[in-house]
């Protein structure tokens, strides 16, 4: 984070208003955001009291929503009662129109089957051609496209353990930094644990005997 720089104008009157409603400046924000534990205890004591009002606010404001959602929902079905009526005759009118445009429509389908099955066994001869020669394509693409892969698995093997460590290591930083904003005062940072790939790497006597172990030797 020490690369990001605050390009925002914070001492305007907007800027500054902000910062009083929040009760949090821009350089304790920038603080927290690299790891700064004392900075991180003061927004997590702030976190526990937003979730104390946050609990609050539902119970405050359901008799309003409700009183407001009784109404909309009366309204509703006045509209829907009175738009019914109408539907349904439209509704009558349109099915018998169909009826009749359904027998004709059924002529003219079975004269489209018979041309269409003429086009279609001519596409079928030409598409049976071309199967052949694409599946002996694909062949020779899947062998060449399997080997290179098989090479780039052996590969990846290879660093598998250093990009794992790499992620662990941000992953260590994120969980204290959480830890921080959730418990504040209460933080204890022993509580969180890292692992070690890296040192386990370093020490082959325990790899071998963990072989060993699971062969049984």
């Amino acid at each position: 984070m020490k690369h990001i720089k605050t390009r925002i104008n914070t001492r305007t009157k907007a800027g500054k208003a902000a910062q009083r409603v929040a009760g949090v400046s821009v350089a304790e924000l920038q603080k927290a955001l690299t790891g700064d534990q004392a900075t991180l205890q003061k927004l997590g004591s702030m976190y526990q009291e937003g979730k104390m009002a946050a609990a609050l606010m539902p119970a405050i404001t359901e008799t309003v929503k409700t009183k407001i959602k009784n109404e909309s929902d009366w309204n509703k079905f006045l509209g829907e009662f009175v738009a019914s009526g109408s539907k349904a005759e439209v509704d009558i009118q349109k099915a018998q129109r169909q009826a009749s445009f359904a027998n004709i429509k059924y002529l003219d389908d079975m004269d489209e089957l018979r041309e269409q099955f003429k086009a279609s066994l001519e596409m079928e001869k030409g598409r049976h051609s071309w199967a052949i020669d694409y599946n002996r394509a694909k062949l020779f693409a899947d062998m060449v496209i399997q080997d290179v892969e098989g090479r780039v698995r052996l590969l990846e093997q290879g660093s598998r353990i250093q990009l794992k460590q790499l992620q662990e290591n941000q992953n260590y930083e994120l969980k204290v930094a959480e830890h921080l904003l959730e418990h504040g005062d209460n933080a204890d940072l022993s509580l969180i644990h890292k692992r070690d790939y890296q040192a386990e790497v370093k020490s082959p006597m325990g790899i071998i005997r963990r072989l060993r172990n699971a062969l049984g030797i």
